[in-house]
């Protein structure tokens, strides 16, 4: 399987010119990344505009239509998170020198995936935490804090263990699109389909990958705990089981939505 190595935007670092600093190797991208994501929100409604039309436009609920606007981001960022993990799985690093090894490629994985948490910290959760709350408040912010600690060499080619999470996003929010969108939007057909793909990544990738890859980590973490900061593992696995319970209970609200759908259909058919 083929894997990358290099980060091919490392020379566009204005400054420094040289350093050993991982963050300072890949600061710029962090920023762009960030300002890529704000301007993809700002530009959501234009796209909006096109998809759903009249629909969109004459929208009366702000947090509704804010919510369409977050969801084209959160698409965009989902897609772009599960282009830059497949390859990492591949790197011998993964394998080799999971918790110590460091390589650009890595980094700038990293630094585009902190760039998206910046915006969902400061959009999302602070913004308009009236409108996501707690939960997303929480997860946005552990979520922050674990990938900025790879910039300090610790765990980086474990990124895409986590960062395939993102594989059930894209259906999530096309679920999203389809239950609070016009209802000529899509047929059944393909409603159930996507439900189904959403349920089915959502439930191997973060219940039970996601419980896996964590244990594994910690596993592999505590052997070379002497050579970790003293506040490295309570932190980062700490915030790791409350993303668990995050996940299960996300999960729990699917299947009682999938449940609701499929006797409504049942009923249909009576």
């Amino acid at each position: 399987m083929i894997y990358f190595n290099s980060d091919p935007f490392l020379k566009y670092r204005p400054f420094p010119e040289t350093t050993d600093d991982l963050f300072l190797q890949h600061w710029h991208e962090l920023a762009v990344a960030t300002i890529f994501y704000f301007s993809i929100t700002w530009l959501a409604p234009i796209l909006n505009n096109r998809i759903f039309g009249s629909y969109y436009r004459t929208l009366e609920n702000k947090k509704l239509k804010s919510d369409f606007d977050v969801h084209i981001t959160s698409f965009t960022q989902a897609i772009v998170a599960i282009l830059l993990c497949i390859p990492m799985f591949a790197h011998p690093l993964f394998r080799e020198n999971p918790i110590f090894g460091t390589y650009d490629f890595a980094g700038l994985a990293c630094a585009l995936t902190c760039g998206y948490f910046i915006w969902d910290l400061v959009y999302c959760c602070i913004y308009h935490f009236d409108l996501y709350g707690y939960q997303y408040l929480f997860h946005a912010t552990g979520s922050l804090i674990v990938f900025t600690t790879t910039f300090r060499g610790y765990c980086q080619p474990l990124i895409p263990a986590f960062l395939i999470f993102e594989l059930s996003t894209p259906f999530v929010n096309l679920f999203w699109f389809f239950t609070r969108g016009p209802k000529d939007l899509i047929n059944e057909k393909a409603f159930m389909i996507n439900g189904a793909f959403l349920i089915i990544t959502f439930f191997l990738t973060r219940c039970v990958w996601g419980v896996y890859a964590s244990c594994k980590a910690f596993k592999m973490c505590l052997t070379v705990k002497d050579q970790l900061p003293a506040i490295f593992i309570p932190l980062v696995f700490g915030l790791n089981v409350g993303f668990n319970c995050l996940n299960f209970f996300w999960f729990s609200k699917m299947a009682k939505l999938a449940k609701r759908a499929i006797t409504s259909g049942v009923k249909k058919n009576e």
